[in-house]
C-alpha cells in the first residue's frame, strides 16, 4: 500500500497562537492543516472564570479583530473572536497528537485518527494550560472543597464560608477581588509579584511601556534573567491599578506563603510584608524607567498622579489558621500552569521536559514553536506578540520548504 503524500505543514494547537500561525502560513501561500485535540480556543473555553476580562486594552489585541482602542474584552468575547478566526483556517478539531518525531524526510505524527507524514511542524500547544497544584493540597481536610483557578467559575458556585486563595498573581488577585465584592471573606496567601501602575503622567502605563520598547525586550538584553521566570506584573482589567494593599483595604486578610498543611491546620511564612514591598518596588522601577524615557524624549508631561494602589496598610498577618474555626469552606489554588510536551520525541525536549529551541526554531530542521513565554521577546506569550512570532515562523517555513 502506498503511503499518503506528505503535507507541507501542520500546526498543532488551535489557540490564539496556533490560529495566528495559520493565518501567517496562509499569507505565505503555504498549504497546511491545524490539528486541535478539542475545539478552537479550548483553554479559553474551559479554564476561565465567568467574569474574567483581559487586562490588556484593545489596541494590544488586534489579532482578535476590530475593537475599541481602550476596551477590555471578556473571556466570552475572546472565545467568539477565536471562533471567527478558526472559521477561516484549515482546522480539524477533535484530533489529538500522541507523538511527534523526526523521520527521514520530515516529521511523523501519530494522532488519534492515524499517522501523518509532514514536511514541517509548528507546535502551538502552549506552555501554560496544565494546572499546577502543590503537593500540600493532598494534606488538606476532605471537608475543604478544592478548586484550581482553571476550575473556578464564580463565588456562587463555591460552598458557603470563607475562601482560602493560594497565590497572589493575576488570577489570585482578580479572584480575591471578586470574592470580596460578593461579600465572601477571603484569605489570600501571597507571593512576590510585581505590579504596574495603571497610569503614569497622564497616560496609560502600557502605552508608555510599548513606546519605550518594554514589550520588545529580548532575553539576552535583560539585566536579570530571572525576570523570565517571574509572574506577569499585576494590572487590573479596565485600566485600574491592582495591589496587595488594595485587597487588604477591601477586606482581605493577607497572609504569607503557604508552607504547611495538616488537615484543618495550615501555616504560612512571614513574607506578606515583603511581598507587598516587592510589588511596590516593581511599580517604582516602572515609573523610573518611564521617566527616563520621557526625559530623553523631551516630552512635556504632568506630575505623577495619586495612585490608590500605592497607599500603605498596616499588616498583622497570622502565621497559622484553623480552617474550621475560621469558617473556611473552600480553597482556590491560583498556583499557575505548565505545559504538556510529553508527546514530543525525547530528543526535542530538555531535562525538565521543556521544548528545546532557539528563537522558536527546534533542534531539528523543520520544527518551530509559537506561543511560549519569552520565545523571542517579552510579548511572545500574549496576544500582542503572537502575530509577530507567527509571521517570522511562517517565513522560516516558506524558506525551509523552498530548500
Amino acid at each position: 500500500m502506498s503511503r499518503p503524500p506528505r503535507i507541507d505543514s501542520v500546526v498543532v494547537g488551535a489557540g490564539p497562537a496556533g490560529l495566528a500561525t495559520s493565518a501567517a502560513l496562509s499569507e505565505q501561500g503555504i498549504e497546511h492543516v491545524v490539528l486541535e485535540r478539542g475545539r478552537a480556543g479550548s483553554s479559553w473555553r474551559t479554564q476561565r472564570w465567568d467574569s474574567l476580562r483581559l487586562n490588556n486594552p484593545g489596541w494590544m489585541n488586534r489579532m482578535l479583530g476590530d475593537q475599541p482602542r481602550d476596551s477590555y474584552l471578556t473571556g466570552g468575547d475572546v472565545v467568539d473572536r477565536l471562533e471567527k478566526l478558526a472559521a477561516g483556517c484549515p482546522l480539524r478539531e477533535g484530533i489529538r497528537v500522541a507523538r511527534l518525531a523526526p523521520d527521514a524526510q520530515g516529521w511523523a505524527l501519530r494522532t488519534t485518527e492515524g499517522d501523518l507524514r509532514v514536511r514541517t511542524v509548528v507546535v502551538a500547544t502552549g506552555g501554560e494550560n496544565v494546572p499546577r497544584t502543590p503537593a500540600l493540597a493532598g494534606a488538606l481536610s476532605n471537608r475543604i472543597a478544592q478548586y484550581h483557578a482553571a476550575d473556578y467559575r464564580n463565588p456562587a458556585l463555591l460552598p458557603e464560608g470563607a475562601v482560602l486563595v493560594v497565590g497572589s498573581a493575576q488570577s489570585g488577585c482578580q479572584i480575591t477581588e471578586e470574592l470580596l465584592a460578593a461579600g465572601r471573606e477571603s484569605d489570600p496567601g501571597t507571593n512576590p509579584v510585581g505590579r504596574a501602575p495603571a497610569r503614569h503622567r497622564g497616560r496609560d502605563t502600557v502605552q508608555w511601556l510599548a513606546e519605550c520598547g518594554f514589550f520588545d525586550q529580548r532575553a539576552p538584553d535583560l539585566p536579570d534573567p530571572s525576570v523570565m521566570r517571574a509572574a506577569q506584573p499585576l494590572l487590573a482589567p479596565g485600566g485600574r491599578s491592582m495591589s496587595l494593599q488594595a485587597l487588604a483595604r477591601a477586606g482581605a486578610t493577607l497572609v504569607g506563603r503557604l508552607v504547611a498543611v495538616h488537615d484543618e491546620q495550615v501555616r504560612f511564612d512571614d513574607s506578606a510584608p515583603a511581598n507587598v514591598a516587592a510589588g511596590d518596588a516593581f511599580a517604582a522601577r516602572i515609573r523610573t524607567m518611564l521617566d527616563e524615557t520621557i526625559t530623553r524624549a523631551g516630552f512635556g508631561v504632568p506630575a505623577v498622579e495619586l495612585d490608590e494602589a500605592d497607599i500603605p496598610v498596616d499588616l498583622d498577618p497570622p502565621a497559622a489558621l484553623d480552617l474550621a474555626a475560621g469558617g473556611v469552606g473552600s480553597t482556590v489554588w491560583c498556583t499557575g500552569y505548565t505545559g504538556d510536551f510529553s508527546w514530543l520525541d525525547p530528543a526535542l525536549v530538555d531535562a525538565d521536559g521543556k521544548p528545546r529551541h532557539s528563537d522558536g526554531a527546534g533542534p531539528v530542521p523543520g520544527l518551530w514553536y509559537v506561543g511560549l513565554r519569552w520565545l523571542t521577546h517579552r510579548a511572545s506569550g500574549n496576544l500582542l506578540g503572537f502575530p509577530r512570532d507567527a509571521a517570522a515562523i511562517a517565513e522560516a517555513v516558506r524558506d525551509h520548504l523552498r530548500r
